[in-house]
């Protein structure tokens, strides 16, 4: 894939470009299914086993009591048509790899549509600069904006087809990050766990205010600040997008303040208003976690997390385990 595209891609909009490799999704793929192939060829030699030591071949006495019954019953079992046995392992591995292709697919397909979005977006930066020199810098701003609104929608699209293609092999999609969908094919079998949490957007300056000089003025601010955000939320994804804001302390003792969402990648979409100190990140896990996840790994020290939506109490757990105080509806500091 073209580099450039690419480039002016992560200008606009940083975290919308797939980071999936396609051509190793297929060999992962390819590999499931030899996998099925496999396990299909151990269910064959089961399955003979079993006939061979419940019923011998001449000459041989035939297993009889209860435990050569259990035996049977037992290998019948891996046999079967059960959830833990191996043709239904085989099953999972087949639809996996159906799933890893149909993923595949929609990355091509994503990093296709983000190209042509890309080059008209220059397009127009660069017809703007044209219109800059004449005197009018409108354009600039314009043709930024128009730019940043497609390439994100086409990156919501993305996130909300590559859900899709792991749920079609009846899994319940985990957290994911770094351009690589919330994917989980194996359903039964176990899935795959929460990928590793990638560094959101650059933290911003400290924000200023009289209502936040002191430790409670400071939680007022925050818990008001956490509805305002939840506000500007499109009632589209109301029901189920959730922000979260936090506060910190960096190295030099400077304020920071980062807002979270349960995105997959740290992107804004349309309608959600960010002051212009705040940081953004996310990482596909609960807004509050991908925080202080952001905020440790930038060497901040996580103070207070709010929410306008209620925290699961395992979040809540994680939030006190890092001595962090965390506000929501329902929750008690």
């Amino acid at each position: 894939m073209n580099s450039a595209p690419r480039q002016i891609a992560d200008e606009l909009a940083p975290g919308v470009w797939p980071g999936a490799d396609p051509m190793s999704l297929r060999e992962a793929a390819r590999r499931a299914r030899a996998l099925a192939e496999s396990v299909e060829r151990v269910t064959d030699v089961v399955v003979s086993a079993t006939a061979a030591y419940s019923s011998p071949a001449a000459g041989g006495a035939a297993v009889e009591g209860e435990f050569g019954d259990a035996v049977v019953d037992g290998l019948a079992e891996v046999t079967g048509a059960g959830p833990q046995s191996l043709p239904h392992v085989a099953e999972r591995l087949r639809a996996m790899a159906a799933s890893l292709d149909t993923y595949a697919d929609v990355v091509v397909e994503t990093e296709q549509q983000l190209t042509t979005i890309a080059l008209v977006a220059d397009r127009d930066r660069h017809r703007a600069e044209v219109f800059a020199e004449v005197g009018d810098d409108s354009w600039r701003v314009s043709a930024a904006s128009a730019g940043r609104l497609a390439l994100t929608a086409a990156g919501d699209d993305y996130t909300q087809r590559s859900e899709e293609a792991g749920q079609s092999a009846g899994g319940t999609p985990p957290a994911a990050t770094s351009g690589m969908m919330p994917f989980a094919p194996m359903g039964a079998m176990g899935g795959a766990g929460a990928m590793a949490a990638g560094l959101g957007a650059a933290v911003g300056a400290a924000a200023s205010g009289a209502d936040r000089d002191t430790a409670g003025g400071d939680l007022t601010w925050l818990r008001r600040r956490a509805d305002a955000l939840q506000s500007t939320v499109p009632p589209t994804i109301a029901g189920w997008f959730r922000t979260a804001v936090g506060v910190g302390v960096g190295a030099r003792g400077r304020r920071v303040v980062v807002v979270g969402t349960n995105d997959p990648q740290p992107y804004q979409r349309a309608g959600l208003e960010l002051a212009d100190d705040e940081a953004l990140t996310a990482n596909g896990r609960a807004p509050e976690l991908a925080i202080v996840e952001h905020m440790t790994s930038s060497g901040i020290t996580p103070t207070a997390i709010a929410a306008a939506t209620p925290m699961d109490s395992a979040t809540v757990s994680a939030l006190r385990a890092a001595d962090v105080v965390a506000m929501a509806p329902g929750s008690q500091r």
